[in-house]
């Protein structure tokens, strides 16, 4: 990494320009969809960041600033396939937030489970399901435990780790358990808007929602799709119908403050739960259409109809859910 001479002898103002700077430089290149020089501009940062450390060990401020740089550093780095470095940088925010959680708990013991997090879906994104799984056990435990702090921060919390819990199970051929988890998530998740009184009728909801609303928002669409697909799976038409809707709503709020991507990822969206909803309608009808020669369709006591069982088609749950390719 090249420097301009003399770097380390600025003053603490002009340093701290200088991050705002690369960050706000990195911030336009991502938005045109370049992520090598995004990510170039923010590890240049996260170097001013150190020196700005060096100089002040002990300021919660600075400390602060590059722990919470890292962790969003390392996200790029997972976009763009380059594991070891997201591993590296997480451990090295891990640390510093390690140190300030020591020194202020309620700040900083969410931040710091954050970053456990962030390494279950390093896990997850490479392929790496088994750590993945062992890692969400541990995060689980750790956002369980903290015992101050903000609340819906915590609480939201355990809905992302559940989600990517989910994920992490479906990818490894676990269908049955990952459900269990999509389940829990979807349900704490909709528990949590109803006790903020948010209706979310409209798709306005997400942007008027707390902010911890929309930091978990991508994760409470994973659960959402995860449950509605596999509940479709097994043929359960009514209970893929109610995920259906879930979807349709978070994915709606998503696309009222996203991008393109967000807005095409709600018309598929919308497209697979119109699908849905009418094979809930018509649950004889689907069934039959599901059912081969050889397969039985089952109504039971009450009337409920289900069709045949079919395995989970991953790369369309992922395509919806926004988890990228699964990985090979």
């Amino acid at each position: 990494m090249i420097w301009r001479r003399g770097i380390k002898g600025e003053s603490d103002p002009n340093l701290e320009d200088r991050v705002n700077d690369l960050l706000g430089q990195a911030r336009t290149a991502g938005a045109r969809g370049d992520l090598d020089r995004q990510i170039r501009l923010t590890a240049e940062a996260m170097e001013v960041c150190r020196i700005l450390v060096s100089r002040w060990p002990h300021d919660a401020r600075h400390v602060g600033a590059l722990a919470g740089g890292l962790y969003n550093y390392s996200y790029r780095l997972l976009q763009a396939g380059r594991f070891d470095e997201a591993h590296a940088a997480l451990a090295e925010s891990g640390r510093h937030y390690a140190a300030l959680a020591a020194a202020d708990p309620n700040e900083y013991a969410t931040s710091l489970v954050d970053v456990k997090l962030r390494v279950m879906l390093a896990f997850t994104m490479n392929g790496q399901y088994g750590y993945a799984v062992n890692q969400g056990r541990e995060v689980l435990a750790g956002y369980e435990a903290i015992a101050g702090g903000d609340r819906l921060e915590r609480a939201f919390g355990l809905v992302r780790t559940r989600t990517l819990l989910g994920r992490a199970l479906l990818l490894a051929g676990q269908a049955d358990s990952a459900l269990t988890q999509f389940d829990a998530a979807l349900f704490a998740a909709e528990e949590l808007r109803e006790a903020e009184g948010i209706a979310g009728t409209d798709f306005t909801w997400l942007a008027t929602a707390p902010n911890s609303f929309r930091l978990a928002a991508p994760e409470w669409l994973g659960a959402a799709v995860g449950t509605m697909e596999l509940h479709d799976a097994a043929g359960k038409w009514g209970v893929a119908g109610d995920a259906a809707n879930i979807a349709m709503r978070v994915a709606g709020g998503l696309a009222a403050i996203g991008d393109a991507t967000a807005e095409a990822r709600f018309e598929a969206i919308m497209a697979r739960a119109q699908e849905i909803w009418r094979s809930a309608e018509n649950p004889v009808q689907a069934a039959a259409e599901r059912a081969g020669p050889l397969d039985e369709v089952m109504v039971g006591g009450t009337g409920l109809v289900r069709g045949p069982h079919l395995e989970p088609d991953l790369a369309r749950i992922s395509r919806l859910a926004g988890w990228g390719p699964v990985p090979r």
